[in-house]
């Protein structure tokens, strides 16, 4: 897994890496709003050009708006959403947020203990995007 892109903002982390993962580390206690999901549409824009799919590392505790994510889900090139949690109290959170998620945008979303199966997953669900695509 090469990174090709690193961005350190003020509230999060974001790799951009060759297999088409974007890796995000929300910092601890930000509440991400419609500006900074925005922000982050324009640099995936800046720097994928195809489906890509995303790795939120849930290290850190924070809370994104539902203008957040609304813009996020809504959002043509995120392709699958890998969401990785550390804590049971931190897996029924994201449990809560993604039936709004999933409301807004049928988008293959699931919840991992750790990184390296949640990559394992969206590189195959990736990869089956991509054969749909091409058989389409």
């Amino acid at each position: 897994m090469k990174i090709v892109k690193e961005y350190t903002l003020d509230y999060c982390n974001v790799q951009y890496r060759e297999d088409g993962i974007v890796e995000l580390e929300i910092l601890e206690g930000v509440n991400i709003d419609a500006d900074m999901a925005n922000y982050l549409v324009r640099l995936a824009e800046e720097n994928i050009g195809k489906p890509f799919g995303m790795i939120s590392n849930r290290i850190h505790s924070y809370s994104l708006s539902f203008e957040a994510m609304s813009i996020l889900a809504q959002y043509e090139k995120l392709a699958a959403l890998a969401i990785v949690v550390h804590s049971t109290k931190s897996r029924l959170l994201v449990e809560t947020q993604n039936f709004f998620i999933g409301a807004l945008k049928k988008k293959p979303i699931q919840i991992f203990m750790d990184v390296a199966t949640a990559e394992a997953w969206l590189q195959s669900t990736l990869r089956a995007l991509e054969n749909n695509a091409e058989t389409v």
